[in-house]
């Protein structure tokens, strides 16, 4: 079944907002088109048109919850995840990271698809969102989530 669903967050002078729609569904092999994260894999197809950046924080996000994401499997086959549409309103006022956080607060608010907690604050001399995600792993900044999400990822989100 596919939800839409509008991230917001303001802590500061300005916000960040971003809608994703999302389908999970059941299928006997994956898309050609979809690629994998996680394991136990979890194939997901990004949006059509989506930028490199918001693309690869979206597989971070995705990442993080891969392992959950399987408990949705229903017998053999995958669990497919697709990004049906990403849309960010104010560009002027955009994160590549609400990418990330918008997908996992999609899946939690309508797949029920809990564990990963995302902290945000406003680093107003920066003049930027910092995001944190779940305890255990550490920020990650801008061109830093690359790698592999279960396998503790790094870097400074107040990196420009």
């Amino acid at each position: 079944m596919a939800f839409t669903h509008t991230y917001r967050v303001r802590l500061g002078p300005w916000g960040l907002v971003a809608r994703i729609g999302l389908d999970v569904g059941h299928a006997e092999a994956p898309p050609p088109d979809a690629r994998v994260i996680g394991d136990p894999p979890v194939w997901w197809v990004p949006p059509p048109g989506i930028v490199p950046a918001d693309e690869e924080w979206m597989r971070f996000g995705l990442g993080l919850v891969a392992g959950r994401l399987d408990a949705l499997r229903s017998g053999a086959g995958a669990v497919v995840v697709r990004v049906l549409d990403w849309e960010v309103p104010m560009l002027t006022d955009h994160q590549e990271e609400v990418a990330a956080a918008a997908v996992i607060e999609c899946l939690r608010r309508h797949h029920g698809i809990d564990g990963v907690d995302i902290g945000v604050a406003f680093d107003r001399e920066r003049n930027r969102y910092e995001f944190t995600w779940d305890a255990s792993l550490r920020p990650v900044g801008r061109g830093g989530a690359s790698g592999d999400a279960g396998r503790g990822w790094e870097g400074r989100s107040g990196a420009r």
